[in-house]
C-alpha cells in the first residue's frame, strides 16, 4: 500500500499526526523489551495484544535515531521488516501502521516508497525493506541489516538467513552486530521457535530474551468481548495461544499435569535419609540419559540431578561419581534392558561393564511403556486434593524440558483428521523421561539408606570344570 493510495482525508490526518510522541508502552513487559539489549527478542502475544504496534515503534525509533533505550548506530540504517505474505501482512497491516506512526516530516513527499522494490526511505536515508515469508530464500540474502523485525513466526531458514544479515561491516569497515525481533502469536504449537529460541537452556540474555503479552493487557479492547471469545467452542483448542501468547502442543502433551507445582528449588546437600536411585538410559549414538532420584521417608520422589551427554562409559561413570560425592554408590541403579545386549567391540554388555569394571551394580528396568507412563502420571497427580508424589528441581533443566516436549506421535497433517490418534509417544528427546520411567516402575518403597542392593557373586569358578 502506497501513501498515495490512501484517500485524501486519511492522508491529511496522518500528515498532521504527532502520534509517535504520545506513544507509551502501557504493558511493563513491552517496555522492558524496548529496553532489552539482547541479540534476539521474542514478543509472544495473544491476538490484538499490541505486539505489532510495538514492532513498528521500535523500528521507527531506530530508523530515526531517537531510540530512548538502545544505542543503535546513527542513521542512515538498513532495517528489514518481514511478514507472512505481502498482500495481507505487509500491505494490509504493517505498512498502514508505519504510515500511522511515522512523524509527518517522514511521510510522502518527504519520505519515499518504491513499490516495485518494496522499500521505504526516510528523509535521513534510513531504508526499510519489506519481505514476506512466501518469497524465495535467496530474496533474504544481500547486504547487512542493523535491525530485522519478523512479524509472526518465520520459517527457521528465513530466521537463519536474517540472522547472518545482522553480522557485517559498515561502509567504513567497522564491524556491526544488528538485532532481531520476532513478534508472534504462537498458533503453530511447539515448533522450532519453541525448541531452539524459547525452551532452550542456551536461549538466555544477552543472546535471546522473551516475554508473554496477554490480550487483556491491551487497554483498548473490551474485556467483555474477550470473555465472550472464551465461550466460543470453536476457539477452545488454541485459546492459550490466542489469549495468553503461550505455546501449545498441537499433538497433545502426554504429561499434561506437569506444571510449575512440580518444579522446586535445588537440593544441596542431598538429605542423608533419602534413598538414592539412579535411572540410566544408555545409548551408542544418542546421549546417555541419567536421572538422580531421591526417595524421601514420605515416599515422595525428587529428581535432583541429571546427566544428558554423549560420552564413553568410563566418562559417564566418572560424572556420576562426581555428582554423587559421598553418597556413592547409589542405593540402586536401574538400566534399560538394551544395556544387557553384548557390545560388538568388547563382547560384554553395558550392564556387565558397569557392574564388573566400574562397581556400579545395575538391574534391568521394566519395559512396559504404557504402564510406566501411567505410573509417572499417577505420581504427578495422585488424586484430587492430594499433593504430588514427584518433583523435579530447577537445575534439572533438560528433564523439565522433556516433560514439556513429550507428546503423542501423530499422523501427517494431510491424513491425521481421517485416522484415529496413534497410541504411542513420539520417540524424540525422551532419554531422561525413559530413565525416570524405569525408576517409577521399580515400585520401591522407602527404607533406610543403609539398605543397598548388593551385586551377586560373580565367582562362578572355571568355565570348563565348574570348580573354583
Amino acid at each position: 500500500m502506497n501513501f498515495d493510495d490512501l484517500d485524501l482525508t486519511t492522508q491529511r490526518k496522518l500528515s498532521e499526526s504527532a502520534k509517535l510522541l504520545s506513544y507509551q508502552a502501557n504493558n511493563p513487559k513491552l517496555l522492558h523489551m524496548h529496553q532489552s539489549n539482547s541479540k534476539t527478542r521474542l514478543i509472544l502475544g495473544g491476538k490484538r495484544s499490541g505486539k505489532t504496534t510495538w514492532g513498528v515503534v521500535e523500528c521507527i525509533w531506530a530508523g530515526l535515531g531517537i531510540h530512548p533505550f538502545i544505542n543503535y548506530p546513527k542513521p542512515p540504517l538498513r532495517i528489514r521488516v518481514c511478514g507472512v505474505d505481502f498482500t495481507s501482512g505487509i500491505k494490509g497491516i504493517i505498512l498502514p501502521a508505519f504510515y500511522e506512526w511515522l512523524p509527518k516530516q517522514c511521510l510522502p513527499p518527504h519520505g519515499r516508497y518504491w513499490a516495485e522494490d518494496r522499500i521505504y526511505e526516510l528523509p535521513n536515508g534510513t531504508q526499510y525493506d519489506f519481505k514476506s515469508y512466501d518469497q524465495d530464500l535467496e530474496k533474504f540474502e544481500g547486504v547487512g541489516r542493523h535491525l530485522v523485525w519478523m512479524d509472526e513466526e518465520p520459517p527457521k531458514e528465513i530466521y537463519q538467513s536474517n540472522y547472518w544479515r545482522t553480522i557485517f561491516k559498515d561502509q567504513y569497515g567497522v564491524p556491526q552486530s544488528g538485532k532481531l525481533i520476532i513478534s508472534c502469536t504462537p498458533l503453530h504449537g511447539m515448533t522450532w521457535l519453541y525448541d531452539e529460541l524459547y525452551d532452550n537452556p542456551n536461549a538466555v540474555p544477552p543472546y535471546v530474551e522473551h516475554c508473554h503479552v496477554r490480550i487483556y493487557d491491551n487497554p483498548h479492547l473490551s474485556k467483555e468481548a474477550i470473555d465472550q471469545a472464551l465461550k466460543d467452542p470453536a476457539l477452545a483448542d488454541n485459546l492459550e495461544a490466542a489469549i495468553e501468547g503461550k505455546f501449545i502442543s498441537k499433538s497433545g502433551l502426554i504429561y499434561k499435569d506437569f506444571d510449575e507445582r512440580h518444579i522446586i528449588k535445588p537440593v544441596a546437600p542431598v538429605p542423608d535419609n533419602w534413598l538414592i536411585i539412579l535411572g540410566i538410559d544408555p545409548h551408542d549414538r544418542n546421549p546417555h540419559g541419567v536421572v538422580f532420584c531421591g526417595l524421601t521417608p514420605e515416599n515422595v520422589w525428587v529428581v535432583y540431578d541429571e546427566i544428558l551427554e554423549h560420552c564413553i562409559l568410563s566418562e559417564l561413570v566418572a560424572r556420576i561419581k562426581i555428582k554423587m560425592g559421598k553418597r556413592w554408590p547409589p542405593n540402586l541403579a536401574i538400566i534399560d534392558t538394551s544395556g544387557s545386549s553384548p557390545q560388538s567391540i568388547t563382547g560384554r554388555s553395558v550392564k556387565e561393564e558397569l557392574t564388573q569394571k566400574y562397581g556400579l551394580y545395575v538391574i534391568d528396568a521394566h519395559k512396559d511403556v504404557l504402564a510406566g507412563r501411567l505410573k509417572v502420571a499417577g505420581l504427578l497427580n495422585p488424586g484430587e486434593g492430594l499433593l504430588p508424589k514427584l518433583y523435579v528441581t530447577e537445575n534439572c533443566r533438560q528433564t523439565i524440558r522433556e516433560f514439556r516436549h513429550y507428546i503423542w506421535d501423530d499422523w501427517a497433517h494431510i491424513t491425521k483428521d481421517k485416522l484415529n490418534p496413534k497410541e504411542r509417544p513420539m520417540k524424540k528427546d525422551d532419554h531422561l523421561l525413559d530413565a525416570l520411567r524405569y525408576v517409577a516402575m521399580s515400585n520401591i518403597v522407602y527404607r533406610h539408606p543403609s539398605y543397598t542392593v548388593k551385586p551377586p557373586s560373580t565367582d562362578y569358578g572355571s568355565n570348563v570344570t565348574g570348580y573354583r
